[in-house]
């Protein structure tokens, strides 16, 4: 069932006439900055007066929604929700609390210094366990960000990292964690990610090791509409996952 409902939507956004294509969050003519390069947020911020909503599909029937809005130049403000189970004919268990995203720019990006951004993130990804009150993936929590970007004979790279202080774990295992990664343009439409979290502040009950590599790619269906293919977890780390973990993302953003 969970699979169907995939393959319909990977339909539906493939049957949009050409005439239609344009920037979305993608490619090198990109009418908004990325958020996150796969899991963990960038410096990147949508513009004063516009508002997104997010859905990520995930294993096990799993699905997360978001929306956040910017209602002041470099800030933004959103909810999140969603569990394991919703797809499918299991019993679904949603998160006990909505997700809270604040994020405020501080420093915008020039010609020699990257952007910097503070923010929370309360959501974690994957799958939901009720006995642990967490997802498989904790929230990034409290954050520091850095994007800078460069344009090279084969299109625009962007350069992200950051730390992090989410406060899922037990207060045991708790850290501050690290994370870095890339996102290369491919024409005008195309962008694929690379993301590497330590995850440091994760303890054995969810992963065998530390350490997640994560791919993404992103195709800007419209001045609007973003689609991406997720392959989370190349180390294989995961005590649940048998293989590359693959999620689909669907954005939307506009104006208020």
């Amino acid at each position: 069932m969970k699979n169907i409902t995939i393959y319909y939507i990977i339909l539906i956004i493939l049957s949009i006439p050409l005439t239609t294509l344009a920037n979305g969050s993608a490619g090198e003519d990109a009418t908004y900055e990325s958020r996150r390069i796969v899991d963990m947020p960038t410096a990147g911020i949508i513009p004063k007066g516009t508002f997104e909503v997010n859905a990520f599909l995930m294993q096990s029937g799993g699905m997360m929604t978001e929306f956040a809005a910017s209602p002041f130049n470099n800030f933004l403000i959103g909810v999140s929700f969603g569990g394991s189970n919703i797809i499918g004919v299991s019993t679904p268990r949603f998160q006990d609390f909505p997700g809270l995203q604040i994020k405020f720019r501080v420093l915008d990006e020039t010609k020699t210094i990257p952007a910097f951004a503070i923010g929370l993130n309360s959501q974690g990804l994957g799958l939901y366990d009720k006995s642990q009150e967490r997802y498989q993936t904790t929230s990034p929590g409290f954050y520091l960000a850095s994007s800078k970007s460069f344009k090279w004979p084969v299109g625009l790279i962007y350069l992200h990292a950051g730390i992090n202080y989410s406060l899922e774990p037990k207060p045991d295992d708790r850290s501050i964690n690290f994370y870095l990664g890339a996102e290369q343009t491919i024409y005008k439409r195309i962008s694929i990610s690379a993301e590497f979290n330590a995850n440091l502040e994760d303890n054995t009950f969810f992963m065998e090791n530390k350490g997640l590599l994560n791919f993404q790619a992103k195709w800007a269906a419209s001045d609007d509409l973003t689609v991406a293919l997720m392959f989370r977890d190349v180390f294989a780390n995961f005590r649940a996952s048998e293989s590359l973990v693959r999620f689909v993302g669907i954005e939307y953003i506009s104006k208020f």
